[in-house]
């Protein structure tokens, strides 16, 4: 009786490590790679959010480990394709695109594709190439103009006497999809042309410095001028550094993307306005990239939400709301 109960402690023990043996075997890695247009301040901020969701879902799963492998294109379409030849060495799950140039960049998706790897697009063109599987908008260029022209809507409705000179500052031309977030201004202009005057336009190519000195020149060029408009928070800083220097608190400056930075300089009102929506959300990519992955995730858009309009009237809430 004994040896039988010894020989049965030894079967259950082995089936024991069988089971854990097998339960280890079904964990899947999921390998996303990220091609990165340029890890700027804003793009590191979103990729921290990201590299947080990937640890979330491996702590959380025991049937899945994701692995993200990031590189940095640092603004050079060559590079960034010779940087996705690379990461299909490696045969990623998932390839996550947001493209240098529009493009230019699409043989680096084509490359992906024709290797059998969907793709997630960070950066949406209008229309979509087929070459993506999902066009994930974290930047939904029509959301973030709508709310820019809401906010002058509202702000010409409240100040009736006030013309607004306005001097547009894009990011790169080759980024085609955020030209809207000023383009929207100037069609706004045209149906209301006695309340809205575009003075000047430039390209800040995303620089701080580059926007601080295109606002410099335009104070002495557009002394009237009294509304910066900029692609991004970034750009949004040069102007707002240039004002400062020249002693101009009569110009606003409105700016994108949300950043901690941007917020904060509408709570010290050195910038009027930021759109977009809160940074940490891009973590949704992952779970995006993990769905395709798997094959539980169908559709070919995803919309990150909500999308807010920051002001001084509304900054302290969202602060609030927003600080953990």
């Amino acid at each position: 009786m004994k040896q039988l109960t010894v020989k049965l402690c030894a079967a259950v023990a082995l089936a024991s490590i069988a089971a854990f043996g097998a339960q280890a075997q079904e964990a899947k890695t999921i390998s996303i790679a990220y091609s990165v247009d340029v890890l700027d301040e804003t793009q590191n901020q979103a990729l921290d959010a990201m590299k947080s969701r990937v640890e979330e879902i491996n702590a959380s799963r025991k049937d899945v480990k994701v692995t993200l492998d990031v590189y940095d294109a640092q603004s050079s379409v060559d590079k960034q394709i010779s940087d996705v030849q690379t990461a299909l060495i490696k045969s990623p799950n998932v390839l996550i695109l947001s493209a240098v140039d529009a493009a230019g960049s699409l043989p680096a998706a084509q490359a992906a594709k024709d290797a059998g790897i969907p793709v997630i697009d960070r950066r949406p063109s209008d229309p979509e190439p087929d070459v993506y599987s999902v066009a994930f908008y974290a930047y939904d260029e029509v959301r973030y103009a709508e709310a820019t022209t809401n906010w002058i809507k509202k702000y010409l409705d409240a100040n009736p006497g006030k013309v607004l000179n306005v001097g547009l500052v894009y990011g790169a031309p080759a980024q085609t999809a955020q030209l809207r977030r000023a383009d929207s201004v100037k069609e706004l202009a045209k149906q209301q042309p006695d309340r809205i005057k575009i003075v000047t336009e430039g390209y800040g190519n995303w620089l701080t410095a580059t926007a601080q000195n295109l606002t410099q020149d335009w104070l002495l060029a557009h002394p009237d001028i009294n509304l910066v408009v900029c692609a991004n928070d970034i750009m949004a800083l040069g102007a707002s550094n240039a004002l400062q220097s020249a002693g101009r608190t009569d110009v606003m400056v409105t700016g994108y993307d949300l950043t901690d930075d941007g917020v904060q300089r509408v709570s010290a009102n050195t910038q009027t306005l930021t759109v977009g929506t809160v940074l940490k959300d891009s973590n949704q990519i992952i779970d995006v990239a993990v769905g395709l992955a798997e094959n539980t995730f169908k559709d070919k858009t995803f919309y990150v939400n909500p999308v807010y309009a920051i002001d001084p009237s509304n900054v302290a809430d969202f602060l609030s709301k927003t600080k953990n």
